[in-house]
């Protein structure tokens, strides 16, 4: 019998624990053990609470919450559960308390707990605690939240050792494995030579999970792996349209993962007339990322020491041209939401930059009202640090830089900086570089892998909200071998070590790529006979335009909207009959 471990210290977050639940039974149904490790509340910090998120102090009763709501669902649930505090003795918690205690502020990134780097597994979360990277260590509360990590995740090292030599363990569930409890989590599992699954919500698509073999939730190696087998097998047409409407959800702000930072409105003008741009010189569109969620990652890192550093230098390098502009789009997560506050250091470096941009740059902070996807319909090359965005204009055929570390970097067809040094040639490469549709084939292939098979289906869970979901099943029967494809990949890795997910077959191989250039050429005809592209007719701007549609404007633009999308239909109508 596979004895699987779910190490759950976060059960106020149902949005994610309802996962865990239903793959554990799922697993039980299949004839494995799963039993349940919980925190007791010994964390003095966890990621329940960030300041970034709740602008205010961490609740006292927060693990008081935490436990009774772990109590309740754990009776009603059926599997078997532990709490962590019985696995660290008194003894071991003085040491943990004084180990931290003793850091000073410039030892707490390479701390050391039992020979364990505790500083740099916990260094994430103080970043999102803050969104401030790096952590501001003269100021003392900063001081005394990274203490109560550190201290944290010694409790959690210990517990989860002292669990383990009671127990014996094949596979284990985790959510996240990337912040604090969970990455202590992740790494004693593997260091044990346990085979771990992180789960998390879909970042691409609502109605999928995110799954990892032996991975936390940011690593693009599992996702890595599977483009290298499958990127030189084209798309049958099904898939092209699938892909092709996920680009227009994202566009038109549907069936979105995560939070919309935009509404539905569309420019009058071009984003050329709108930002008072040359109708004559080639513009590109740099779109920055929320570096607050990768800062201090060794695997996220790329050739800049900062993405700063990065957009410093594209913009020193442009303010010697005349025959460019550039805009700069900040990533309007920067300017917070209704889940997380602003990231004022990193907005505030925007705004001090400003003021001495050469004339032919632009900014568009989160607050202007200047639309992505307009932008990125008008713009002749797509500049990012990782942005989605980058893949998202590769698929409108555009040339693309790419400058850190993403999903998309092992794509071909986009243009990668290797090393600061080399920025200057790549920017030279750009000049010359054209909308291609080899880049628009590639970028298709990549987006379906990736949001429509790397990130798996899971209808047995529907989500509400961005904080709430319910599942779509009232028996563990329903959860059996055969009935969900997902699942079952899931639950035969957790027991078998099956991989999750499967490899192209001779016939997949053998697929020439006439559907492909059959599907461009009739989305090409449909852009060229609509005056708005159905690339960018979904737009779903991240914030208002200057000049939004009235009302009757925007009447006409659904309705050219609808008219480019049934020029696309008949066109395929007609290519099938």
């Amino acid at each position: 019998m596979t004895r699987i471990l779910v190490f759950s210290p976060y059960q106020i977050w149902t949005i994610h624990t309802i996962y865990e639940k239903t793959i554990a039974q799922a697993c039980q149904v299949r004839g494995a053990s799963a039993d349940y490790l919980l925190c007791d509340g010994l964390l003095p910090e966890c990621d329940q609470h960030w300041d970034s998120k709740e602008n205010s102090p961490r609740p006292f009763d927060l693990c008081k919450r935490c436990q009774t709501t772990a109590k309740a669902e754990m009776q009603d649930f059926g599997i078997p559960y532990r709490w962590l505090g019985d696995f660290v003795s008194p003894a071991a918690r003085a040491e943990a308390f004084a180990w931290a205690q003793s850091l000073i502020p410039s030892e707490f990134d390479g701390a050391l707990f039992r020979a364990a780097p505790i500083g740099q597994w916990v260094r994430e979360s103080v970043i999102s605690y803050f969104r401030q990277y790096p952590p501001d260590l003269k100021d003392w509360h900063a001081v005394n939240v990274y203490r109560g990590f550190l201290y944290s995740g010694a409790i959690v090292l210990v517990g989860l050792k002292s669990y383990l030599a009671a127990h014996e363990v094949d596979s284990a569930l985790l959510f996240n494995g990337r912040q604090s409890a969970t990455r202590v989590a992740f790494e004693v599992f593997r260091e044990h030579g346990i085979r771990v699954l992180t789960h998390e919500r879909a970042e691409y698509r609502r109605g999928h999970i995110n799954v990892k073999p032996n991975a936390h939730c940011m690593s693009m190696e599992p996702f890595l792996d599977l483009w290298s087998q499958w990127a030189d097998v084209p798309l049958s047409r099904g898939l092209l349209e699938s892909t092709q409407q996920w680009l227009n959800q994202r566009q038109t702000g549907v069936n979105l993962a995560w939070i919309p930072f935009n509404s539905f409105s569309q420019p009058v003008k071009s984003m050329r007339q709108t930002l008072n741009l040359s109708q004559n010189k080639r513009l590109w569109v740099l779109f920055t990322s929320s570096t607050d969620e990768t800062a201090g990652d060794p695997m996220m890192k790329g050739p800049f020491e900062s993405q700063a550093t990065y957009v410093e230098d594209v913009v020193r390098w442009v303010r010697q041209r005349d025959d460019i502009e550039l805009v700069i789009k900040v990533h309007p997560n920067l300017g917070g939401n209704r889940y997380i506050g602003k990231a004022t250091g990193e907005l505030q470096m925007y705004e001090d930059m400003r003021s001495s941009l050469p004339s032919n740059v632009r900014l568009a902070l989160p607050q202007d009202s200047v639309n992505a996807y307009a932008l990125a319909n008008d713009a002749d090359v797509g500049l990012t640090f990782g942005s989605i965005m980058g893949l998202e204009m590769a698929m409108l055929g555009k040339p693309v830089l790419l400058a850190s570390r993403t999903w998309y970097e092992d794509a071909s067809r986009i243009l990668r900086v290797r090393s600061r040094e080399s920025l200057p040639e790549m920017l030279e490469k750009c000049l010359r570089a054209s909308p291609d549709r080899e880049i628009r084939r590639e970028a298709f292939r990549l987006a379906y892998c990736l949001v429509c098979t790397f990130e798996m289906e899971f209808p047995l869970i529907t989500v509400l909200d961005i904080f709430d979901a319910k599942p779509n099943y009232s028996q563990k029967e329903e959860l059996s071998a055969g009935r969900d494809p997902s699942l079952d990949r899931i639950c035969n890795y957790l027991i078998e070590g099956s991989p999750l997910f499967e490899s192209p077959t001779p016939e997949d191989r053998s697929r020439s790529t006439a559907e492909e250039d059959a599907f461009f050429d009739q989305l090409e005809k449909a852009i060229a006979g609509s005056a708005i592209s159905p690339a960018s007719s979904g737009v779903n701007g991240e914030l208002e335009a200057p000049n939004a549609v009235p009302k009757s404007s925007f009447r006409q633009f659904g309705s050219s909207i609808k008219k480019s999308i049934r020029q696309f239909r008949a066109l395929s109508s007609s290519r099938n009959r």
